[in-house]
């Protein structure tokens, strides 16, 4: 075993998604000398991207940014002194509802003339909406969407509608998903008078620019797998993998949580961290990638269902540089049933409903399709934002009795959700590393 020679970096970072990376990035941006350890082959964890060899941009499912440049994602990049280059925004989002496509409203007004719903039913989810943004999200953690709606309304058109609410942040049960958290959201998207942004290039550019920050100052180390956090006396001294051992003062954990009990003894995790790794819930999805040879449609933006969980992605009619010339993208996703277990009849069972719902709404899609790539995300959001995994309730950034250990990713409490509650995580870990520490420079006796 090796110990690191010529510095002991100020911190080790395990994982390269977007919080490990966006984590690396902002501490080399402000000196720090950071390794970043990732186990694959490649960065972007569950984002990540790479070019096959027929010249198609393949993602791990479709990446968007939510409110685009008011977004918690191109936060990051400002600290850093960048921009997310978003493709310019579309307004032609659409919904699929009672087996058709529909116009997507934009706001209140937008709401208020769609003709997805009765002229009753409109006033009574404008009523909602009101109440959503006098309400303090903090009130209703704790508490499901249908709850708060139960409050004060009943109309059946309004309760069939209420998975949407759920789905823009991936939880469309309305019995299951906290109230807080689509509250939180939705006071945000009306307060940005923005929604999605989608990333010119995909996911790879944004790992390209967090990648190229944190070469000034650091090391991404692939196909390197940490095997355990080194503690002493409660506090982190280092990183051992199957290569060296890293001494730091610091260790940012951006893996999945229930990963941790892997890599240190449990027994020195508080409780509550322990017990809710270990018990958290997560979502998996099925998504397929679709290749034509024409233009199916001439859609820019996405689609969400609301009686249905799939959403759909046409990456080619607003950035040619996901396909080779003459070839068409776009992807496909359906959430597969709770705790999903790895059925391969689920799987197909899954499949079957995505496309007849493609075949319903665009009913020249299928056959024009030359090509198809299936992918299951066993785990697609690692963090289910129900009331008992809302904000309030998930582990701190900063590790309770491990002084130096944090843990940052979509399974802690991030602001927003999916992949914000990534960014926020890393920034905020990132904020009480650099206001607590001064780089360490101390040189350590190499040996083997």
């Amino acid at each position: 075993m090796l110990w690191m020679e010529g510095f002991m970096p100020d911190a080790v970072i395990i994982g390269a998604g977007y919080a490990g990376m966006s984590a690396a990035a902002l501490l080399s941006h402000a000196g720090r000398k950071v390794v970043v350890l990732e186990e694959s082959e490649m960065v972007g964890g569950r984002a990540r991207s790479f070019r096959d060899e027929e010249g198609y941009l393949r993602e791990y499912g479709a990446h968007s940014h939510r409110l685009a440049h008011k977004g918690i994602a191109n936060e990051v990049f400002k600290r850093l002194g960048e921009e997310i280059d978003f493709l310019p925004e579309s307004k032609d989002g659409k919904l699929i509802f009672r087996g058709k496509l529909w116009e997507r409203p934009e706001g209140p007004i937008g709401f208020l003339k769609t003709p997805l719903l009765s002229i009753r039913a409109r006033l009574v989810l404008l009523a909602l909406f009101a109440k959503i943004k006098k309400t303090d999200p903090a009130d209703w953690y704790h508490k499901t969407l249908l709850d708060f709606y139960k409050t004060s309304f009943r109309n059946r058109e309004v309760e069939a509608f209420l998975p949407f609410l759920g789905m823009t942040i991936m939880c469309p049960d309305p019995g299951k998903v906290s109230a807080g958290e689509v509250i939180d959201f939705l006071k945000r998207v009306l307060a940005a008078g923005v929604g999605v942004g989608e990333p010119r290039g995909g996911s790879a550019g944004i790992f390209q620019t967090l990648s190229r920050h944190i070469d000034g100052g650091g090391e991404i180390h692939l196909h390197e797998k940490a095997e355990k956090i080194i503690i002493e006396n409660r506090r982190v001294t280092g990183v051992k993998t199957g290569r060296a051992i890293y001494p730091a003062p610091v260790v940012l954990f951006a893996a999945r949580l229930p990963l941790i009990a892997d890599l240190l003894d449990q027994a020195l995790l508080p409780a509550a961290v322990a017990n809710y790794a270990k018990n958290i819930e997560h979502s998996s999805g099925l998504v397929i990638d679709f290749i034509t040879n024409r233009p199916v449609t001439g859609i820019r933006s996405g689609i969400l269902g609301v009686d249905v969980p799939v959403w759909a992605r046409f990456q080619s009619a607003g950035d040619s540089s996901f396909t080779p010339a003459g070839k068409y993208l776009s992807s496909w996703g359906i959430m597969l049933p709770w705790h999903f277990d790895g059925d391969a009849s689920v799987v197909a069972g899954a499949e079957q409903k995505m496309k007849s719902v493609i075949s319903t709404v665009f009913p020249n899609f299928l056959p024009a399709v030359v090509d198809e790539r299936k992918m299951v995300a066993t785990v697609m959001n690692g963090n289910v934002l129900t009331p008992a995994q809302s904000k309030p309730n998930r582990p701190d950034i900063e590790c309770p009795g491990i002084k130096g250990l944090y843990f940052i990713g979509d399974t802690v409490r991030g602001d927003g959700c999916s992949g914000d509650i990534s960014f926020s995580s890393a920034m905020k870990a990132a904020d009480k590393i650099l206001s607590d520490r001064k780089p360490c420079r101390r040189i350590r006796k190499a040996y083997r």
